[in-house]
């Protein structure tokens, strides 16, 4: 092989040594969850925003749905779903500690619904603030509650997928 053939395999092989050296820093869930913190609350609040005002014509002010997604995701994946998992049995929410086959899903699920229901209480007053139009009742609790719905479905399927296939039902 020329120089230049092998400089091509450089970004494989350094990705692949630490497997070879078991250096892994954290685990799945820890790194996709820290990536959920810093961007995708981000893309999570806009697309709540651009859904309030698509499906529901609600205008809204989307800083205000962005900082509730923040600060949600931060106190409901680092506190509630830990806390809730470990009181069901399972201490390792984040799996820092499992070895593959060892990460228990029932936790996990438990862990994650009780964060979903902190998150309802805890965006509720943002989103409530952000709408320009102020309502009650049922309208304006339904588009939240769909919106919310929705974004959290999509993030329990990525988790999911992230610890399904090494884990286990209990």
């Amino acid at each position: 092989m020329t120089k230049n053939n092998n400089q091509k395999y450089l970004p494989l092989i350094l990705l692949l040594i630490p497997n070879f050296l078991l250096a892994n820093a954290g685990s799945p869930m820890i790194w996709f969850s820290f990536l959920h913190l810093i961007w995708i609350n981000f893309i999570i609040g806009t697309f709540e925003s651009k859904l309030l005002v698509d499906k529901f014509n609600l205008q809204n002010r989307k800083w205000l749905i962005i900082a509730a997604n923040y600060i949600s995701m931060f106190i409901g994946y680092y506190f509630i779903a830990p806390h809730f998992s470990m009181t069901n049995g399972y201490p390792d929410f984040w799996g820092m500690k499992s070895r593959v086959g060892e990460y228990e899903l029932g936790g996990f699920f438990i862990g994650f619904l009780c964060s979903f229901v902190a998150t309802l209480i805890i965006e509720f007053p943002f989103y409530r603030l952000s709408l320009k139009t102020k309502l009650s009742g049922w309208k304006l609790l339904k588009p939240f509650f769909l919106v919310n719905l929705i974004t959290n479905i999509i993030m329990l399927a990525i988790y999911f997928m992230i610890v399904a296939f090494t884990a286990k039902w209990n």
